[in-house]
């Protein structure tokens, strides 16, 4: 049996039961069905958002290993970083896509209702807006305790430990990627490292060859043995050479210097793909933010309750944007719903900078955005419920 064909034959059980009665029994009855169509409606919601998160989370993923595999061909980045820090990153990812996962979901869901007009025909039969609060809240509320958690906890839990692994992993020449007998290049050519033997320390080489290049002139680095070392307050890289020489010239010219030294620090390219000191503070735990009480933690804490905030204001917008004609396509309509995703993200974006620069009082703060959106979606959402069914059609 169809939805319509359900919805039809119960709407014609409560007009005959209003007939024989009006007493408690049929009241309960009609709860009861209200409760079906109330699942179906959620069912329908929480598959398409499944579906819809698993693709998101392919393209964001499949965008962030392209980025991290850059990052190993320029130096950036240890190759046996790649699995451990795709893990890190995915509490990260989740808590991106998760507000416009259930935002599409949403949609999608009850524009497809509208356009077989199963939506016509359950406000025909007493089912209207309110009724699809429970629903909504059913499915949204969960997503966003999710949030909350991932905000608040997981995510800057996960990014010390991935900066901390890549940190360790640069202190060691064998998870760095550096292999003995072999020819690395990095930074597009610029930079050639050989050792021809890796102690079993990781740190330690031996018999090294380095090519550097540096504007119009080239070093070779010719060094007995060597060590690697990291400055732990600013996260520089060393490579200490011992018992070498140094040759710089200039390619096409008879300028050429040599040097010879007991020892000599060689600066290795600075790893990019880490954290810069602006944003340490995306790794700092909620408590201490909350301790600080400084600016710049305010707008970082309300960044990371932004998502949970977001998620139930985009699910309540989502009603009024997913009404359509029977034979107007949902193609539309989800790119309208996009356009407002894209602005309340802008919008909180700039919030945060505003907040964190002292441009915006931190009371103010992004409390402002989401009460806006959520006033729209409210006056939307009464406008629309006030509509006559005939009108809809």
């Amino acid at each position: 049996m169809s939805l319509a064909s359900f919805s039809l034959l119960k709407c014609q059980r409560v007009r005959h039961s209003t007939i024989i009665s009006h007493g408690p029994v049929n009241r309960s009855l009609d709860e009861f069905d209200l409760s079906i169509l109330q699942k179906y409606i959620l069912r329908e919601w929480f598959w398409t958002s499944l579906a819809v998160s698993t693709v998101l989370i392919i393209v964001l993923l499949g965008a962030f290993i392209g980025d991290m595999l850059n990052d190993i061909a320029d130096g950036r980045m240890p190759v046996g970083l790649m699995t451990m820090q795709l893990l890190f990153h995915m509490p990260e990812t989740l808590g991106n896509i998760f507000p416009l996962a259930g935002f599409i979901a949403i949609m999608w869901g009850l524009g497809r209702l509208y356009q077989d007009q199963e939506m016509a025909v359950m406000r025909s039969s007493g089912f209207g807006w309110k009724h699809l609060i429970k629903p909504l809240f059913s499915l949204v509320l969960p997503l966003a305790g999710i949030l909350l958690v991932l905000g608040l906890s997981v995510t800057p839990t996960t990014a010390r430990m991935a900066e901390e692994q890549l940190q360790l992993a640069f202190r060691s020449a064998a998870v760095w990627g550096l292999q003995p007998g072999k020819f690395h290049v990095l930074r597009h050519g610029d930079l050639v490292i050989y050792a021809e033997a890796i102690e079993d320390d990781g740190e330690s080489l031996r018999n090294i060859f380095i090519k550097q290049r540096q504007q119009v002139r080239e070093q070779i680095w010719v060094a007995k043995r060597g060590a690697y070392w990291m400055d732990r307050d600013t996260g520089d890289r060393y490579l200490i050479l011992e018992e070498g020489k140094v040759t710089e010239f200039a390619p096409g010219r008879l300028d050429m210097r040599v040097l010879n030294f007991a020892r000599n620090d060689l600066r290795l390219p600075e790893p990019e793909f880490r954290k810069s000191k602006s944003s340490k503070i995306d790794m700092k735990p909620t408590s201490e933010l909350l301790a600080d009480g400084d600016a710049e933690s305010v707008a970082e804490l309300q960044w990371r309750l932004a998502p949970a905030i977001t998620l139930i204001v985009l699910g309540l917008l989502a009603i009024p944007l997913s009404h359509s004609a029977p034979r107007e396509g949902r193609g539309s309509r989800v790119i309208l719903g996009i356009l407002i995703y894209l602005l309340y993200g802008n919008m909180l974006y700039l919030c945060r900078a505003w907040v964190a620069e002292g441009a915006l009082p931190p009371t103010i703060g992004m409390w402002w955005v989401h009460i806006t959106f959520l006033i729209i979606g409210f006056v939307w959402i009464r406008r629309q419920g006030r509509i006559p069914v005939k009108a809809q059609r």
